[in-house]
Parts: structure tokens; sequence; C-alpha cells
């Protein structure tokens, strides 16, 4: 047969829906073998979803707010969140000490400690939208923010939402400490860095004085000890202006440590504390996806029995 006698052969797309209408109602024809198919496969759907491992996996929001009064060269919240909580807050104690006190893992923490510990990490989900610290703040603009969310995924419902909630607070009071620490090192170093220029100044200033009593005491003009002088009141400007911004920078680390002291710098509002599925919430689930699956399997399998049906009418 040739190509254009076997195009010619072919239904269109008129003819298709034609036939295909044809056997949907060859196939409600044998409604009693229709109607028990489509019972056959709703049952082994559900039976699928009944069989099939429940998990639970409740989540924790978090949003991290920047302070409003924006002081320079405190520690910056990571523009790499979701890794950043990863390495950085979800290290091998704090997660190996909420393991022993929800008896997670119990048998493959005796074998291995590690398979156990990476299999909790491979448990926790950590998703963050919405974070505005990808881009620098401008001056005078409103305080960035982000949303973070954790969950952890596990057959007990509440066991799932006991270490979410205590991988959310882990979160927030971790990231607090660590905070209130670094904000406290650099304000410490800050003070120690103007407190030597000052010291510094205050030499340098000693020793002017010290080269003008010695040229006035001198019965001659002394060259050497004029070039010195020179020198010396040369250099008190630019160690005073330099003195002057080590005192800036020193007291907005002061201003921003204490901030994080006090609990109004970098804020973590929890938004959600994580909760479970509605009792029968799970039924309903069931109730709903059977219905779906008899009413759409149901012209599709009448159309299967239709195309094995014989045709009484004698048509193709």
């Amino acid at each position: 047969m040739s190509r254009q006698a076997w195009l010619t052969s072919e239904l269109g797309v008129v003819g298709a829906l034609r036939q295909g209408v044809e056997l949907c109602r060859r196939g409600f024809a044998r409604g009693g073998l229709t109607l028990l198919l489509t019972a056959v496969a709703t049952g082994l759907v559900l039976g699928v979803l009944l069989l099939r491992a429940t998990t639970y996996a409740p989540r924790f929001a978090v949003r991290v707010v920047e302070a409003a009064q924006q002081t320079d060269e405190l520690p910056p919240m990571k523009r790499q969140l979701r890794e950043y909580v990863r390495q950085a807050v979800f290290t091998s104690a704090p997660l190996l000490e909420l393991m022993h006190r929800h008896g997670l893992y119990p048998r493959l923490a005796q074998k291995n400690v590690r398979a156990a510990l990476d299999s909790f990490k491979e448990d926790i989900e950590i998703e963050v939208y919405q974070n505005y610290f990808v881009e620098a703040r401008a001056a005078g603009s409103l305080p960035r923010s982000a949303r973070l969310t954790v969950s952890f995924r596990d057959k007990d419902p509440q066991r799932a939402l006991a270490v979410t909630r205590d991988l959310g607070k882990l979160i927030v009071e971790q990231e607090r400490a660590v905070r209130r620490e670094q904000a406290r090192a650099m304000a410490s170093s800050a003070e120690h860095a103007r407190d030597t220029l000052v010291d510094a100044l205050r030499q340098r200033s000693a020793a002017v004085v010290s080269k003008e009593v010695a040229l006035a005491r001198s019965p001659a003009p002394d060259p050497r000890l004029q070039v010195e002088l020179v020198g010396l009141l040369g250099s008190i400007p630019a160690l005073e202006q330099r003195v002057d911004a080590a005192d800036r920078r020193a007291a907005s680390l002061d201003l921003g440590a204490t901030l994080e002291r006090h609990g109004i710098g970098m804020s973590f509002e929890v938004v959600d504390e994580g909760s479970l599925p509605a009792r029968g919430g799970r039924v309903r689930a069931l109730v709903v996806t059977g219905l779906s699956t008899f009413l759409l399997g149901l012209p599709l399998i009448a159309t299967a029995v239709g195309a094995f049906a014989p045709n009484r009418r004698g048509t193709a």
C-alpha cells in the first residue's frame, strides 16, 4: 500500500471521535462488566494508597528580620541561608542530642552512629523563600527579611511534630547566641583597636611636647630636633582622623552588641510551630480519590470493554 493510500484510509478526527463514542456505548451496553472492572481498578488504587506507609512532615516556620536601626559591620545574615542552616546550625552535636532525646533510628544508631546521623539529616527538609538578604540594604530602606521553614519526616505523627519543633527552636536559639557572641567579639575588638590608637596619639603628643621643650632649652637651634618635631606635627592630624574613625566604629559595634544582647537586634519571629492534619483528613482524601478514580476511569474502562465486545451492528 502506497503512503498516499495509507493516509487516505486513516480515520480523521471526526471519525476517531465517532469510533470512540461507539466503543464507549458498546462498553456501557455491558454495564455489569464495566462497573465491575471500574470498581476493581478503584479498589486497587485505594489498596495501594492504604498499604503505602504514611509519613508526616509538619512545618516550623520562622521569619528572620534584621534590626530596624542599621549598624555598620555587624555580622550579616548569610545569603545562602539554607546551606548555612544545614552546615553551621545542624551540626553533629545538637542533632545527636535530638536523636537520643526522641529515640530516632535506635537500631541503626547501635551499629553506626554516623549512618544514623546521615539518615536524620536526609529526613530534614529546609526551605527558604522571600529571602531579601541576597540584596544589599540601602541607607534608609526598610529592614530586610527572610522566611525559613524546617520539617522532619516520620511515620509517627507526634514524633514528627516534636522533632520538627525542636529543630525550629534550635535554629532560633543557636542563631541568637551566635550573633550575640559575634557582635560582642567585634565590639570588643573595635574598642581595643580604638584604645591602641588613642594611646599612640597620646604618646605622639607627648613626644611633640618633649621635642618642643628640648628645642626651647637648647642654646642653639638643633636641626635634627627641628626635623623630628616637624615630622611628629605632620603625623598627628592623620592619626587623629584614624582615632575618630575607630571611635565611630567602636560606638556603632557597641550599639549593635547592646541590641543583640537585649534581643532587639536581628529578630526571629516564629510564624508557625507546626501542626498535624486534622482527624479524618486521610479518610476524606481516600474518599475523594476513590470517587475521582471511579468517575474518571469509568469511560476509559467502558471504551476498553467496548473494544473487545462483539459488534452486533456489524460496523467497525
